[in-house]
């Protein structure tokens, strides 16, 4: 037998789930107060057990949130390969939280577990980060199943029933702490289990391909919080939705078509917006502001009279800390490669708890937090959301942190840009630096 052979072989073994099996999940995310258990966040995940080229098994997944924050649709669906331990970060099934302001990813563990052999009356193991211990069996729906005890450092944090024949998740009960130690319960719960038609898996097969083919082109890390698609990006999905809509038609899929749909229009609404507000500021005075620098001297529109300014407007908080960032790192480079040329770079810390007096050192420990992990050499200001209003803040159209403002020698608006650039890593900043380029030499009358 060749190698080949002998790996599918193992693959088969760990998973003995037919291709076209759908399994339907319901999920919920309960804050645990001392008296009480508060839902924050319901969800539902879908599994489709199916098959890639080389015959590996594979689960296609979508996942659906509600309630206190969420992932765009890309983040929400994806490909997991099975009868592996180790799943690639981009796979994994996730929620995203907010909470107090800050977003948290969520892991969920995968319905088809891959330690089946070890499902026996009083086994223990360990994957080097994590104690099992099958405590008890137990009959679920009329399924012989086994309750899993899975422990950390820390303690017991998840309880796993699973059925021992499929290695199927039957429920998942897990303690999740988020934040400066709030507790939290996660709970997952198997719904229904089905088998398609092959004419069926077919079709959703069809639809799952075209789906993963737009993801890819998307580019997506799977680390954005924040859906922002170009307008290239939207102008790509919109020719090829009308026949995902069609192919998905009678599928579970064409939920997911819709939701793509939906954000579409969102997205094509952002842009129009966006647009509207470079028409409206590019060419016109600056608004007058005042700002605090954090060595607590001030600064002003009128301090920089005569000057080439990059303000940059992001929420500059180290926890949680996302690449990429901000792109501040990129910014730190431009401006340490530029400000030989008399350019100004303020970065702004956009945090609404500036407004509170009693919030104001909560704020700032968050923010020295980051400034101490980066090391800017420019200089960093605070605001409590009021000078970020003055340049219309593009959050009011759904448009994300950071927006970059570039202000010429003259005063006058020439670069207003949302969101991360697309950027190659060897060329850095290469659009705003091109725009700061333009305006010095305007300012120096070339």
């Amino acid at each position: 037998m060749n190698i080949a052979l002998i790996g599918l072989s193992v693959w088969l073994s760990a998973v003995d789930l037919p291709a076209g099996t759908e399994l339907q999940y319901a999920g919920a995310l309960n804050h645990q107060a001392k008296c009480d258990s508060n839902e924050v966040k319901a969800f539902s995940l879908y599994a489709l057990a199916i098959t890639a080229e080389d015959g590996r098994p594979q689960l296609a997944w979508y996942v659906d949130e509600r309630g206190a924050g969420g992932w765009g649709w890309p983040e929400r669906l994806g490909i997991l390969p099975l009868g592996e331990a180790a799943i690639p970060k981009y796979a994994a099934m996730r929620l995203l939280y907010s909470h107090e302001g800050q977003r948290f990813p969520l892991f969920v563990r995968s319905p088809i577990v891959d330690f089946r052999d070890k499902l026996t009356p009083q086994s223990t193991w360990t994957d080097g980060r994590h104690q099992y211990n099958v405590t008890r069996q137990r009959k679920v729906k009329d399924r012989e199943c086994v309750q899993v005890e899975v422990s950390s450092n820390l303690g017991r944090y998840q309880t796993l029933v699973i059925e021992t024949a499929t290695g199927i998740l039957m429920s998942l009960d897990e303690r999740v702490i988020i934040g400066r130690g709030d507790e939290y319960q996660l709970k997952m719960e198997l719904q229904s289990q089905n088998r398609l038609s092959d004419t069926d898996l077919a079709k959703s097969k069809t639809v799952i391909d075209s789906m993963t083919a737009l993801h890819a082109s998307l580019e997506r890390t799977g680390e954005q919080q924040v859906l922002e698609l170009t307008p290239e990006q939207v102008a790509s999905i919109q020719k090829t939705l009308p026949k995902l809509e069609h192919d998905s038609e009678g599928t579970f899929w064409s939920r997911v078509a819709a939701a793509i749909s939906r954000d579409v229009q969102i997205q094509q609404k952002r842009l129009e917006g966006i647009a509207g507000l470079q028409k409206k500021l590019i060419g016109q005075p600056q608004p007058e502001w005042k700002l605090k620098l954090t060595d607590g001297m001030p600064v002003s529109s009128q301090d920089l009279s005569g000057k080439v300014i990059i303000l940059h407007f992001w929420q500059y908080r180290g926890e949680p800390l996302n690449e990429p960032y901000g792109q501040i790192g990129y910014l730190d480079f431009l401006y340490s490669k530029r400000k030989k040329l008399g350019i100004r770079v303020i970065g702004v810390n956009v945090d609404e708890r500036y407004a509170n007096p009693q919030q104001t050192a909560a704020a700032n420990r968050s923010m020295r937090g980051l400034l101490e992990f980066m090391r800017l050499s420019y200089d960093m200001a605070t605001d409590n959301g009021s000078v970020l209003a003055e340049f219309d803040d593009p959050r009011s159209l759904g448009a994300p942190l950071p927006l970059w403002v570039v202000v010429g020698h003259d005063g006058k608006v020439v670069h207003y840009h949302t969101g991360i650039y697309d950027i190659k890593p060897d060329d850095g900043l290469k659009e705003l630096d091109e725009v700061v380029i333009d305006a010095v030499r305007r300012q120096n009358g070339k």
